[in-house]
């Protein structure tokens, strides 16, 4: 039997395998060291065979075609230096591996052939690219001893594989591109660059977006070489000439003058890509270093920057025929530009048709290219956050478009594109911004007066929205900083649009509103001042120097005979208005006059203002509020006396600005009462807790408003409705009504949740109507409930003309008397909301009051108006506000922080007050804050004398008393859990 032959072991260089696997690694730092090792293996100290180079350049190639990994970068890397270190810098000696060799290892290793996958064959295809890549990048084909057709080869090969393969064209074209910036850089010998010129004309690949890159880089970089003639206009793609060529070979379509019909075959590419060619990042860069209108030398020949994005993107990725590929091309585009291009070329890229496309697919989630264009306005929004100028030339680009639309962008949209953007502007930026934006709602290039004034709403919103996106700081220099002045100019041009008309010839032209402004719009601009008032009333330090100037401008142009107001001033109205002229003047001119109280005299500042504003508004109790406002003045600052109570005068003026459905008003009289919360005595407290104790129905809002019309107020002759006066914050308040308050609590616009369930009564009426219309038809009535006929008093008798037109009379009057019922329910529900949001603003004060004046023992009067309004009130928001005033009163009062009273009587006797409100009928909520308003009597009583806790005892037990013996008692037991709790806690250690 024959012994077995052993197989001889094949002798594997494992370090050399283990640098073949890290050159794959996807970690570039493993990839580098591999590349280290391998150089110094095969270094020329080391002497290594023509065998081994060989095949080592073999084992490079062939991981180039590998798809393992980062093969392709490693392997590439180490190519390209192996090739360096070998045969560049003339190094190359004889005996050694000549290129031409190594060129045909690569075609030979690279070349797919047998039954392969196609997976395999793009394997292949894109090795030998790498391969070609590696030869020019180690710059061994342009020494001085390289074969002279080597360079060709390596053309041939790209050139081959660009036009075979056609989705590896751009990779191809970017080798070429990246050798031509080689061949620059190294100032290699001109033949080079020509060879490569030659065959792009040669291969019919000179009109494509590959070409014309390539094409414009050796034009640049070799600027002395002839290029071939025939093919561009002076031999410059970008040529004004070529402008249209250039926008069809980019948008790649097949191009109609090409020479023969394998060019045109060359010139097709394949499948559509979702990336942007790199041509397009070529021709950019070279036409924004000529500016965005035209070259920098005066005979430039080339297209601007401005015509070749309307031509090549606007009117060709964007045009409306265009298809879905095409236009998300175009997005990409404005991104990239966007980016990266200078200021001045910005607002050519706001294209008409580009703004049609942008505006249209964010116009619906549901559009194709919807996120494209959201990434476009958000790649806008992320520059101009870091660049404030940007924001302010992109604005007007948006507002341009917008008016060419006849509507505002952020509208179309749905964004808050544009308030975004005015919120990101500088200042300074604004001060040139506004007063474009001012010129064209005055003159808006329209002729349709009815667009015009939907156009003027449109900008009045945005100046609106610009003024409350800026913050005024609390710096010593902030009447002179920017936004200061701008806020100025914004208040300035409302008011003189708002209540005055130009007139006279020789007034500035631009002045004139051309069309003439009309009423209504002058309407809407008297809510958008209103709205930017309350804004600075409520964000802002220092409102009264805003307001006041804002009224001054309203004075000022009295003089001027060019400018009309639409006001009839009477004499009486004329002493007035001067009147608060010399007085806003004086605060003006003197601010030293303001040194010792200055709370105070801004207060009366803003309270004139205001007043002012509701004369030329039209409102009825304007004059007589503005001559209470005069006694109050004199009272509170001028100390002069007399028979009324100027805190009592004060609240009475801030009650008829509450009872005004506006939110200007709601805070300015939160601000003015917080300015004179010192002054406030039980006088004018009492004329806050009237309103509190009001019922909530049409009796209670004639008793507080004295039969008041509520629709229409008038001031000679002239009218305006609640809804003219502020629509817009009315609005306001609702929307922060679904916020939880968040701008200190606002009025509630919902009547669902505090109506109660009238359903039976409902059901009462409908079932009585249904009666009367049956014994008017004599027919049997339908079911208030189910709908269906009952079976008494029926008849089916039949009627002549006479009695028909008898019943139609009768059936009239049935219907206008159930209209004249449902007219009345109405006003019955809103009389109730009405005096509900009146509640709310007055605790609004109150709690104020009581957070400022905790330790005053006039505080103490708001204990049993509040508990009493818990209790009373129908409205759940009535009873929640009181309660939290209640609580935050409580937990202010703590240690020595606790109302200082002269005599304890008076105390014990509000406390047994306090308790036989508790026994009444009431909620949780009522019985709550008693207990809280009692424990708070009773920290009084303990922080004065601890001895008090006996007559405090006395009292609670007489409660409890009545809690066992009088069936009328209504108390609840958690009252004197908390009182129990209170003991716990407060008994000595």
């Amino acid at each position: 039997m024959s012994r077995k032959r052993h197989r001889e072991q094949p002798n594997i260089d494992t370090q050399l395998v283990e640098i073949y696997d890290d050159l794959a690694n996807e970690r570039e730092a493993i990839r580098f060291a591999a590349v280290r090792a391998f150089l110094t293996k095969f270094a020329p100290g080391n002497s290594p065979s023509n065998e081994q180079l060989s095949e080592a350049v073999r084992r490079l190639v062939r991981g180039l075609c590998s798809g393992r990994k980062a093969a392709r970068i490693g392997f590439s890397i180490a190519l390209t230096e192996f090739l360096s270190q070998r045969w560049g810098n003339n190094c190359n000696k004889a005996g050694t591996l000549q290129i031409p060799d190594l060129i045909d290892v690569l075609i030979r290793q690279t070349e797919a052939t047998g039954n392969i996958s196609g997976q395999e064959e793009r394997d292949h295809k894109f090795g030998r690219l790498f391969g070609a890549e590696a030869f020019i990048k180690s710059s061994v084909l342009f020494q001085a001893n390289a074969p002279a057709d080597a360079w060709d080869r390596v053309l041939d090969i790209i050139y081959e594989t660009a036009k075979r393969k056609s989705w590896l064209r751009e990779e191809c074209s970017w080798i070429l591109y990246g050798a031509a910036q080689i061949l620059a850089e190294q100032d290699y010998d001109p033949k080079f660059i020509k060879a490569l010129i030659e065959r792009l004309c040669k291969n019919g690949l000179s009109k494509t977006p590959e070409g014309i890159a390539i094409w414009l880089k050796v034009r640049a970089t070799f600027p002395k070489l002839e290029l071939p003639a025939g093919i561009w206009q002076d031999g410059n793609p970008l040529h004004q000439k070529e402008k249209s060529k250039l926008a069809k070979i980019l948008k790649e379509t097949s191009i109609a003058d090409c020479r023969d019909k394998n060019e045109e075959e060359a010139a097709r590419k394949g499948n559509w890509s979702s990336k942007i060619h790199f041509s397009w990042d070529v021709i950019f860069s070279e036409l924004i270093t000529e500016g965005p209108t035209h070259g920098t030398a005066p005979k430039s020949t080339n297209v601007s920057f401005n015509d070749f994005w309307q031509e090549a993107v606007d009117e060709h990725l964007f045009a409306s025929t265009s298809s879905d590929e095409r236009k998300y091309w175009g997005f990409l585009l404005f991104q990239r530009v966007f980016r990266s291009a200078p200021e001045p070329f910005l607002p050519s890229l706001f294209s008409l048709n580009f703004m049609r496309c942008l505006t249209n697919q964010l116009a619906s989630k549901q559009r194709y290219l919807h996120r494209a264009a959201e990434k476009s306005i958000n790649s806008v929004l992320n520059r101009a956050s870091l660049e404030p100028t940007v924001a302010s030339a992109v604005v007007r680009a948006l507002l341009t478009h917008s008016c060419a639309r006849k509507a505002s962008f952020d509208q179309m949209t749905r964004t808050k594109t544009i308030e975004k953007l005015m919120s990101l502007c500088s200042d300074s930026s604004l001060r040139h911004l506004v007063p474009e934006l001012c010129d064209e709602l005055v003159q808006p290039n329209m002729t349709d007066e009815n667009h015009a004034n939907a156009w003027r709403q449109t900008l009045v919103d945005q100046l609106a929205a610009l003024l409350k996106s800026r913050q005024i700081s609390a710096s010593p220099d902030w009447q002179s900083s920017d936004a200061t002045i701008l806020t100025s100019d914004i208040l300035e041009f409302l008011v003189k649009y708002s209540y005055f008309s130009i007139q006279g010839s020789q007034v500035d032209q631009n002045d004139h509103p051309i069309p003439p402004i009309s009423e209504k719009t002058q309407d809407i601009f008297k809510t958008r001042l209103s709205s930017c008032l309350s804004h600075i009333l409520s964000k802002w330090p220092n409102p009264a120097f805003f307001v006041s100037k804002a009224v001054r401008n309203l004075l000022s142009p009295e003089s001027d005979e060019f400018m009309r107001t639409n006001l009839d001033i009477n004499d009486t109205l004329g002493d007035i208005i001067e009147h608060a002229r010399t007085f806003l003047k004086t605060m003006y001119e003197h601010p030293s006059a303001k040194s010792s109280d200055k709370a105070i005299l801004d207060a009366f500042e803003l309270l004139y203002s205001l007043t002012v504003f509701q004369i030329y508004n039209g409102d009825a109790d304007a004059v007589s509020m503005f001559n209470e406002l005069q006694t109050c003045y004199e009272l509170l600052v001028q100390r002069r006396k007399g028979n009324q109570h100027g805190s009592e005068i004060l609240v009475e003026i801030l009650l008829s600005f509450l009872a005004k459905p506006s939110q200007l008003f709601r805070r300015l009289a939160q601000q003015v009462f917080t300015a004179f919360v010192s002054h406030i005595d039980r006088e004018g407290l009492q004329s806050m807790f009237k309103v509190l104790a009001t019922k909530e129905n049409m009796s209670g809002q004639d008793e507080i408003f004295e039969g008041e019309d509520e629709g229409t107020q008038s001031v000679n002759g002239g009218s305006i409705t609640d809804s003219d006066v502020e629509e817009v914050e009315i609005k306001e308040v609702d929307g922060i009504h679904a916020s939880s308050d968040e701008e200190g609590g606002s009025l509630p616009a919902t009547r669902i949740a505090e109506e109660p369930d009238n359903s039976e009564a409902e059901d009462e009426e409908l079932a009585a109507f249904n009666m009367k219309l049956a014994q008017a038809l004599k027919t049997r009535p339908l079911n208030a409930i189910t709908g269906a006929a009952s079976d008494e008093g029926s008849t089916d008798e039949d009627m002549d003309d006479e009695q028909m037109e008898a019943l139609d009379e009768h059936i009239t009057n049935i219907f206008k008397e159930k209209k004249k019922v449902a007219s009345q329910k109405k006003q019955r529900v809103d009389a109730k909301e009405t005096i509900v949001n009146f509640k709310c603003r007055v605790l609004e004060l109150l709690d104020i009051f009581a957070k400022k004046r905790h330790t005053d023992s006039v505080s103490l009067d708001l204990l049993m108006p509040l508990l009493e309004t818990i209790r009373t009130t129908t409205s759940s928001l009535v009873s929640k506000r009181a309660c939290n005033i209640m609580r935050e009163f409580s937990k202010l009062c703590k240690g020595q922080e606790v109302a200082q009273v002269g005599k304890k009587s008076a105390i014990l006797k509000l406390l047994k007050e306090i308790h036989i409100e508790a026994t009444l009928e009431s909620s949780n909520a009522h019985t709550s804050a008693c207990s809280q308003a009692s424990l708070l009597l009773v920290k009084i009583l303990v922080a004065r004398d601890r001895e008090d806790v006996r007559k405090v005892v006395k009292i609670y037990a007489h409660t409890q008393k009545c809690l066992l013996l009088d069936p009328k008692c209504r108390v609840k037991m958690s009252f004197f859990t908390d009182w129990l709790n209170w003991c716990n806690t407060a008994r000595p250690a």
